[in-house]
C-alpha cells in the first residue's frame, strides 16, 4: 500500500516532514502482477497508473468538490478554508507517478518538471527552458503524441483540481 499523508502550508519546511506536522489521509492501492510476464505488460503498467490516479481522485474529489470552503476543526475551533496542493513531496520515481512521466532515467525527456531533451540536460539555459504545465501535457496527450515526450499516455487526475 502507498501511503498518503496531508499537511499545512504554512508548517516550515525543514519541519513539515516530521511525524507530528502530517497526518495520514489513506492508503492507495498498488496492484500486484500474477507474474513476471503479466508485470512487465503494458496493459499491466497502463492498468497500475490508471488505478493510482483513479485512486487519488477518489481520495481527494470531496475536498475539491466544495464551492463554499471547508470547515477544518482544530483545537475545538472550526476554521474556514478552500484546500489546495501546494506541494507533492516525494523521490524521484514518486514524482513521476504523479506526473505520468516515464520512468526511465534514459528517456528521451527523462525530467517530470521541464521538456528538456536527455541530452541538453546539462547544457540548458534558463531562458530556452519549456516547463511541463497541465495545459501543454494535455495538448500531447489530446493529439495522441504524449510518448514523444516521455509522457504516459493516461489521464492525469490532477488536471482537473482548481
Amino acid at each position: 500500500m502507498h501511503p498518503i499523508y496531508i499537511s499545512l502550508e504554512n508548517i516550515r519546511t525543514w519541519r513539515r516532514n516530521k511525524e507530528d506536522a502530517k497526518q495520514l489521509l489513506r492508503y492507495l492501492p498498488i496492484l500486484s502482477a500474477n507474474n513476471k510476464t503479466e508485470g512487465l505488460s503494458a496493459g499491466f503498467k497502463k492498468q497500475v497508473r490508471e488505478t493510482f490516479h483513479k485512486s487519488i481522485k477518489f481520495l481527494l474529489d470531496p475536498l475539491f468538490n466544495e464551492e463554499n470552503g471547508i470547515d477544518f476543526k482544530i483545537n475545538d475551533e472550526n476554521i474556514w478554508f478552500f484546500p489546495r496542493i501546494s506541494t507533492v513531496i516525494g523521490d524521484w520515481p514518486e514524482a513521476c507517478t504523479f506526473s505520468l512521466t516515464f520512468r526511465a532515467a534514459n528517456s528521451n525527456y527523462p525530467c517530470h518538471f521541464c521538456l528538456t531533451y536527455k541530452d541538453n540536460l546539462l547544457s540548458t539555459r534558463k531562458d530556452s527552458i519549456i516547463i511541463r504545465n497541465k495545459e501543454n501535457m494535455q495538448e500531447y496527450f489530446y493529439n495522441g503524441s504524449a510518448s514523444s515526450i516521455s509522457l504516459e499516455q493516461v489521464y492525469n487526475y490532477f488536471w482537473t483540481i482548481p
